[in-house]
């Protein structure tokens, strides 16, 4: 093979200074980033040439600091990192100086995360401001930035917080949900994003970028013991397997653990236990020094988490603030376990039911098992099961004056959950939601080559999804005690007198092993083409633009069964909503009603038969036939609105466009402003059986910031001041359910307005707030790393919100919110981090290093529920360790140090930190 097929010729991946300018002191960025847009070598060698000059005319010491892995190079850990005169990122596609980019970005490197165990979006987004985790299982957790993002359980709409991973755009968070290993950088950018390439995002982009295959030789490993039986395991292998042609790279992780919060009704499961295995395979294909290929495989096998269900409970108000009664008619578990008071001052005990039931060896109660921090007693334990694999092929063609790329990706995603209603009786059983997502993406890109006034880069995007959405309800043997009104419990236990037999017969029945199953699947196609462009007027002056028009295609189908009748099925209804369901046709008093068939007759005959011994239906008396009519009432409410088949369909085009200049003030700043405006695709929805289409989300994004390199280039200072606009704000809403509303005024409930939660519009929403960035260096052997956002994000306008629990006494169905602060939203957010490196003992080096992310009171509930105030607090992540001159290093690792515990309160529950002190021991090195 000649030389001129290397590429990466045996100069350049030995260099030192060119492993530094790939790897940009770990502060790659743009938050657009792309695979497939990695800089050709004849860019990266211009780059290096010019930088070589900058450094060569630099005067004064440079501190030398740790060096992360290049992303198509390395130099062997022994070589001395140097640092650059500037700091560089991977933005637009190409080597930028970082105060050249026009963008709010916060940029982590991969050696920052590895040296605290920072290795899920979790960990990974307390290193940055404005940014946040919203804590759920694996399929219900969300990103948001500046305030703008959270969501629930809502696979037909599109995240607003974009996730990319190796250039590849997920249509759906819950894909980035895992652990992530062999990290480059992490870079968040914030504002609309599309006009770069990937999937158009409203709010902004994350994008993690893993390290590539390289022909130098490399293994390293890392090992990890701690509390709760930890065992996380990293290993990375790769280099030439046909020198100068064909490389390649696995990297392995193991990641297991007990979780802190153990089900005390089977200690065998503990609730946020970890049992994640990951792997990822690639190989880097250069037959010339014009064309390359990588081809990557990745593979989490399916694995049982337990991540549902952890929630402390407390008793619920007694009273409203108008002095009504919060519970009146008995509905609350506090009602059913230990008796309750009614509006007339009657006390009503609990349901004998469930008195005296046994569990470990001692009677379960209210007070005893249910209230109370720590007491965790549930019988479904099978936790949700996740599976997720994928994989790519990245193309790039180096020409004349240009480079043209292509990623081809797909991806697969499998969740199922099995969840519990809190107690270890036999009420829900295998209930829960269930995931079956697949995409294809394909994306062509052809960018002009640096150096010229004029910069562009233009695409073509292509995105398919298909996803399966699963629902499914499950009843056991104490479901019809558990879910029957007051009413109805009383007519078949309490007040049945003579017949009670009979009405235990019929509560057991009404529900055990009946199982209705919903499947909601959501077809999406997106095509894109977009474009964008830098003209650098002078020296000083640069005016960038973009430009992306995006055509969304969407059908959601919802079907909603009951697919197993279970020992009740003659005390079905007759139909609902057109689905028939078999049951003979009966009267609100019992009584059988006209029109029955023969069959139908026959069917009310045997239930007469079969719980009173009678001839048939006729022969019941008035009381009976009152059980009758009270368990078949229990059984049409919980089985509640059924669906043959609904279809909504959605189609649109939508825009994305930016525009900003930039001035220059010298070489160590830049200012910049910036316009960006984006439409978040609408959904095809379906709610309550029926088309409710939700409206696009537009965006415009207004933005003012300063980028600088102070104190002989040891301060980077970035900062920016920004306002968010947006129109039909895309939120999690609730919207009152006609059939569950006149079923519960049917039943006599107080307060029978029931809510469904769904996705939907809010009118106006505004973000605005300031954020900073820097990095220190100026102290020998110390580097310094703060990042702050002050977030002022609220409802202008959103006058139909549902009602918090606390005003549930109301009239009206909905509240006013208008002008209140975005749930899920603090005001200040931050983060400090600091590493320090001294040499020790000649050839040894030791090192220490903290993290704190720190975040001010806010309110997690979606009603903004004066109960669900999260106070502020602190995260902070330790490690403490020596590394030796051959690379191994020992390290003692803390995380959440202070054992900070503050986690989404609500109306009746508490949900702690799932992750409280956890401390380990970390051996890595290198082979």
């Amino acid at each position: 093979m000649s030389k001129a097929h290397n590429v990466l010729p045996n100069h350049f991946r030995a260099a030192p200074l060119a492993a530094a300018v790939v790897a940009a002191l770990g502060l790659l960025s743009s938050g657009t980033l792309h695979a497939a847009d990695t800089p050709t070598i004849a860019e990266l060698q211009a780059e290096i040439a010019r930088l070589k000059q900058a450094l060569a005319a630099k005067d004064g010491t440079i501190t030398p600091s740790p060096q992360p892995e290049p992303v198509a190079a390395s130099t062997p850990a022994e070589e001395e990192p140097q640092a650059l005169g500037a700091v560089t990122v991977r933005a637009k596609r190409k080597i930028e100086l970082l105060k050249d980019v026009p963008l709010s970005v916060s940029v982590v490197s991969g050696a920052e995360l590895d040296r605290e165990l920072a290795q899920d979006l979790s960990a990974i987004t307390k290193r940055g401001a404005g940014i946040q985790f919203n804590q759920n299982n694996t399929r219900g957790a969300s990103l948001s930035i500046r305030g703008l993002g959270k969501r629930s359980f809502t696979e037909t709409q599109d995240p607003s917080v974009g996730m990319v991973v190796d250039g590849v755009s997920y249509g759906l968070s819950q894909l980035a949900n895992f652990d992530f290993y062999d990290i480059d950088s992490v870079d968040v950018t914030r504002g609309p994003q599309g006009t770069l390439g990937g999937k158009g995002a409203s709010s902004g982009v994350v994008s993690i970028n893993t390290k590539r295959p390289s022909f130098y030789p490399s293994a390293d490993y890392q090992i990890t013991y701690g509390q709760r039986d930890t065992l996380i395991a990293k290993a990375n292998l790769g280099g030439p397997i046909i020198e100068d042609l064909l490389a390649w790279r696995s990297s392995f992780l193991v990641d297991r653990s007990r979780g802190y919060y153990v089900n005390n009704f089977d200690s065998n499961y503990s609730l946020y236990n970890k049992n994640r295995v990951s792997g990822r395979t690639q190989f880097l294909f250069t037959p010339s020094a014009d064309f390359n290929a990588r081809v990557s495989f990745d593979l989490e096998p399916h694995a049982p988490q337990v991540q549902n269900g952890l929630t402390f409970y407390k008793n619920q108000p007694d009273r409203f603030a108008d002095g009504s009664l919060t519970d009146p008619s008995g509905t609350t578990t506090r009602a059913k376990l230990a008796g309750y008071t009614s509006a007339t001052g009657a006390f009503t005990p609990g349901r004998a039911w469930f008195a005296g039931r046994d569990f470990n060896g001692s009677p379960y109660t209210y007070d005893k098992n249910y209230i109370g921090d720590n007491n965790l007693n549930f019988n479904e334990n099978q936790g949700q099961t996740v599976h997720n694999k994928g994989g790519q092929i990245d193309l790039t063609w180096n020409l004349a004056n240009h480079t043209l790329s292509s990623i081809t990706a797909t991806r697969k995603y499998t969740f199922d959950a099995h969840n519990d209603e809190g107690t270890p009786f036999d009420i829900n059983r295998n209930g829960g939601g269930g995931v079956d997502y697949q995409q294809f993406s394909q994306e062509l890109k052809l960018k002009s080559k640096p150096g010229g006034s004029f910069d562009y880069v233009a695409g073509l995007f292509y995105l398919k999804t298909e996803d399966d959405i699963a629902s499914k309800t499950g009843w056991g043997s104490d479901a019809g005690a558990w879910f029957a009104t007051t009413a109805q419990y009383n007519t078949l236990d309490r007040l049945a007198g003579a017949n009670r037999g009979a009405g235990l017969a019929l509560l057991k029945d009404t529900l055990d092993d009946a199982i209705t199953k919903g499947d909601t699947i959501v077809n999406t196609k997106s095509t894109a083409i977009y474009g964008n462009a830098t003209w650098r007027a002078t020296d000083a002056i640069s005016l960038n633009g973009g430009l992306r028009l995006t055509h969304e295609n969407r059908t959601t189908t919802d079907v909603k069964l009951l697919t197993a009748n279970g020992a009740g099925a003659a005390l079905n209804p007759v139909a609902v909503r057109g689905v028939a369901l078999g049951g003979f046709n009966s009267t609100a008093t019992g009584a059988l009603a006209a029109g029955n068939s023969a069959a139908q007759a026959a069917l009310a005959d045997a239930v007469a038969n079969r719980y009173f011994g009678a001839a048939s239906y006729a022969a019941l008396t008035t009381a009976q036939q009152a059980q009758v009519a009270a368990a078949k009432a229990l059984r049409a409410g919980q089985i509640g609105q059924l669906i043959s088949g609904i279809t909504s369909h959605y189609d649109d085009n939508l825009v994305t466009a930016t525009l900003g200049p930039s001035y220059r003030f010298n070489d160590n700043i830049t200012g910049y402003t910036s316009w960006q405006y984006g439409e978040k695709s609408g959904s095809a929805l379906n709610v309550n059986g029926l088309s409710a289409n939700v409206r696009p989300e537009k965006t415009s994004a207004f933005e003012v910031g300063l980028k600088s390199s102070l104190l002989n280039n040891t301060l980077i200072l970035n900062a920016d001041l920004f306002q968010m606009n947006i129109r039909d704000y895309q939120s999690t809403v609730r919207v009152v359910d006609d059939f569950t509303t006149q079923t519960n005024i049917a039943n006599g409930q107080a307060n029978p307005t029931a809510y469904v939660t769904a996705q939907g519009n809010v009118p106006k929403v505004r973000a605005r707030g300031l954020e900073l960035d820097a990095v220190y260096s100026g102290i020998q052997n110390l580097s310094i790393r703060v990042a702050g956002a002050y977030t002022d994000a609220r409802y202008i306008s959103f006058p139909l919100a549902a009602k918090p629990d606390e005003q549930a006494y109301l009239t009206a169905p909905y509240v006013d919110q208008s002008g209140l602060t975005l749930p899920g939203v603090a005001k200040w957010t931050g983060n400090v981090g600091a590493e320090y490196r001294i040499p020790v003992w000649a050839n040894k080096q030791f090192h220490a290093s903290f993290n704190t992310a720190f975040t001010s009171r806010y309110n997690n509930t979606d009603t903004l529920s004066d109960y669900g105030y999260v106070p502020g607090n602190a995260i902070t992540d330790i490690a403490i360790g020596l590394t030796t001159k051959a690379g191994f290093d020992v390290s003692l690792i803390v995380k959440n140090a202070t054992d900070n515990r503050k986690h989404e309160p609500a109306w009746t529950s508490y949900s702690p930190n799932p992750y409280p002190r956890w401390f380990g021991l970390s051996f890595s090195g290198k082979l």
